[in-house]
Parts: structure tokens; sequence; C-alpha cells
């Protein structure tokens, strides 16, 4: 839990004091911060002991043989074994849930905005703490088929129980029975939904289409006439654009200022302001109706597989190319290929434009941090990547109005970050009441 807060804290604050006793009263609160990588070093030292004292995963045995030796001298009985480190205690922090955590720190660790002559996070060193989760999956051939839509898998979230996991998940929250929380806040208007979470062009613009092609390119075939045809199916399985179908009863939602309904664009308070509305995490089966409201099971999830994928393609091909393997029998590419292919994605033409630049790290990069941006949509990773990879953060969010053959390309939003911005503020009250807390540089 401390390795968890202090990377949560680093990442956004660039070191904080580290605490690693008990404190009183009468302790001595007013510590200065440490670096960065002091704090990384504490995050590292922390998971090591979660490595050596919790099990990889929590596992019934049989007999006393399956019991790992270091346990041995607290209890060589199997239901004593069992009843602390077996299945009934799946879903607490294990072994499993520690190295997925040190990936993601080297990650964050190697990124350009953490980059330091006292840091000795490595790209190398942050692919093989990713590998070390990719591995433990089977590789390349591991990668769950149908993980990327683990929300929308109904039949495996209802046949859960007694704290197991789907194959993509390495770790998730609880359960939630009968729920339709999140349809509500999201489903649009007609469907009885506060339209929350509305996606932008800018996210729609990133899927490339069917063939592989980014929609920039001369070969993608791409018609703004018809913008959402022949494109990535995941964007039909994570937003909603105008002429999607959704909820219970396959309902058309138009999304335009003109379309006759609340789902259009500022029509109402809950209308969308894009001219999209989110799907990805969704279960299209929820009725919000409060004539014949219905819930169903779900779950959020904390750790998947998919994201070490992710995080060993983009520190791999930094450190090795994006052909290179390290030590470990598969590269970036490898990876990248398996999650398009998994998505859908260039299988007619075996994605020519993945094997077009499959030898060019500055290409791999971008497009590995664009299927970054699009498997991990949604899930809270995108504001933390741009900040990490230094990226520009003042594109202005763009929306569209669809009404009919009239298409009108909208500004939403306007951002207005200065570079100070990537690294978060100290909470002024906390900086008043302890003068060894120095502000992050711009912040007041």
């Amino acid at each position: 839990l401390r390795a968890h807060g202090g990377f949560s804290a680093d990442g956004q604050l660039l070191g904080v004091p580290i605490v690693t006793e008990f404190q009183t009263v009468a302790s001595e609160l007013n510590i200065p911060r440490a670096s960065f990588e002091a704090c990384l070093q504490q995050i590292y030292k922390d998971l090591d002991s979660a490595d050596y004292n919790l099990p990889l995963e929590y596992v019934d045995v049989a007999s006393t043989a399956q019991i790992p030796e270091r346990f041995r001298t607290v209890t060589q009985k199997t239901e004593v074994f069992n009843r602390v480190m077996g299945v009934f205690a799946r879903q607490l922090f294990n072994g499993l849930i520690s190295r997925s955590y040190r990936a993601r720190v080297g990650l964050l660790a190697a990124s350009p905005a953490f980059q330091h002559s006292s840091n000795t996070t490595t790209w190398e060193k942050a692919a093989d703490y990713a590998a070390a989760v990719v591995t433990y999956k089977g590789g390349v051939n591991g990668l769950p088929a149908n993980g990327g839509t683990f929300y929308a898998n109904t039949g495996e979230i209802d046949g859960l129980s007694n704290g197991g996991n789907p194959a993509e998940m390495i770790w998730r929250d609880n359960i939630q029975t009968n729920n339709g929380d999140q349809e509500g806040q999201n489903f649009p208007p007609t469907l009885f939904g506060t339209g929350f979470m509305n996606p932008t062009q800018n996210l729609v613009d990133a899927f490339p289409m069917a063939n592989g092609y980014p929609i920039t390119n001369a070969n993608s075939n791409y018609n703004a006439a018809t913008p959402y045809a022949g494109r990535d199916p995941r964007l039909a399985r994570y937003i909603i654009y105008n002429g999607s179908t959704a909820g219970v009863g396959n309902q058309v939602i138009l999304t335009g200022s003109g379309s006759g309904t609340d789902n259009g664009i500022n029509v109402r308070s809950t209308s969308t302001r894009t001219g999209y509305y989110m799907k990805k995490r969704l279960r299209m089966d929820v009725n919000r109706n409060p004539a014949s409201t219905t819930g169903k099971n779900k779950y959020l999830p904390r750790l998947r597989y998919t994201e070490f994928y992710l995080d060993y393609a983009e520190a791999a091909n930094e450190a090795w190319g994006p052909l290179g393997t390290g030590t470990h029998g598969y590269s970036a590419y490898d990876l990248i290929k398996a999650i398009r292919k998994r998505a859908g994605v260039g299988t007619s033409n075996s994605d020519a434009y993945l094997e077009e630049i499959k030898t060019d790290k500055d290409k791999m990069r971008e497009l590995i941090r664009n299927e970054r941006r699009l498997e991990l949509c949604f899930e809270s990773f995108r504001f933390w990547d741009l900040r990490r990879w230094k990226a520009p953060l003042n594109e202005p969010a763009r929306g569209l109005n669809v009404n009919g053959t009239t298409i009108t390309p909208i500004v939403v939003e306007n951002r207005a970050y200065q570079d100070y911005m990537y690294y978060g503020p100290i909470p002024l009250s906390e900086v008043l009441k302890f003068s060894n807390l120095v502000q992050n540089k711009g912040w007041q």
C-alpha cells in the first residue's frame, strides 16, 4: 500500500517526504521532500518486500510440499496456509500485483518528463519489469482474446464469483450487483442517462481505418463525408457516434444539433457537447427507463494485462528498437501486432501499415502511443501519459456536428496549460503548515 501511494504521489509531485515508521503526535512532521530517485528506490524496496512476503497468486495447496518454503517456518498445515494465502484471499495484494506496479513505476521513471542524471531507471529496466508480467501471462500468445471488451463480456462477468478473475484481469474491484450507476451517468438522454462523458473528435480521429492505416494516410481510403465507415472496429465498441445503436432496444442515436432529439449537441444540459457519448465501460443490457429499470453485474479493473503488453512495447521500442527483444524473445512489434490483430485491425491486408513502419523507431513510437490511447481510453491513463511524455497539452478539444450530409467541425474547448503544469502542485494548505515543504516551480 505504501508503494501504491508513493507511486501516485511521486508521479504527480516529483518527490515527496519519505515516512517509513509509525508517527505519533510527538513525531517531527516537518520533513523535507525526498528526491524523485529516492522515492523511486523506496517504492522498489517496498515492492521487493511484497515479492518476498506474498505469494504470486492466492491459490489453495493440497499438500505441505506445495507450501512455499519461506512459509513453512510459520505453518506446515495446508488448512492454515489456505485460510490465509489461499483462494479466500483473492483480490488482495499479491506478488503478481507487485510485479505489475514495478512495471508501472519503471515506465513512469523512464519517461521523458522524469529523466534526470540521478535517475537509475532506464528503458531497458522498464522493459524487463513489464516483461515479468507479459511472460507470466504467456508472452505474445497469452494476450487474452476478449480482453479489449472486458466490460461487455456479459457471460464472463455474470459468472464471476469467489474473487475469481477473467483472463484479462490481474486485479479488479468488487463485483457490483444489479447496478446501473455508470449507465445512468453516461447513457445519452433518450436512454435515460445524463451524458456525462463526451469523447472528443481528437480521440475519434485517432482510430485508424480497418485496414490499419491512420485516417491521415493516403492509403487509408478515409472519406470525410462518411467519417465512420470502414473504421477500426474499436471505434464502434468504445464510442457512440451519430447513427450508432445503443441500449436494450438498440436505439439509433442521432447526435447532431438538428437531430430533433435530446441526444443532439447542446440541446439540453445532459446532451453531448462534442457529438459523441462514451460506450466503453457500459453494459448495453442495462435499462435506465424509470418504468422498467434493470441493473446488471459489473466491476472496474485495477490492473489488466493489456496495459503491460503496451508498457513492454513502449519500453522495448525505446530500448532496443521495434524488432529488438532484449532477453525476452518478443519485440515491441510482436506485441503491437497481437493487440491490433485482436482488435480486428489490418486483418484483410495483414496490417500493411504496421509492416511498413516496423523498422522505424520514431514511427513505431507514434503507433505504440496511439494504440495505448485507444486500448486504454476512458480508464484514466491519458492525462498521466501526456504528462510523462511531455507531450503538448494545449490542443483544443474538438467535436463534430453531423446533421444528415452536413458535417461541421466544432471547437468545444480551448486549453491553456503552462510548461510547469507537467508536474502537479503540493496543496497550499500543506505548504503553509510545513515550512520544509518546497512548492514545485511555477505553482503558488
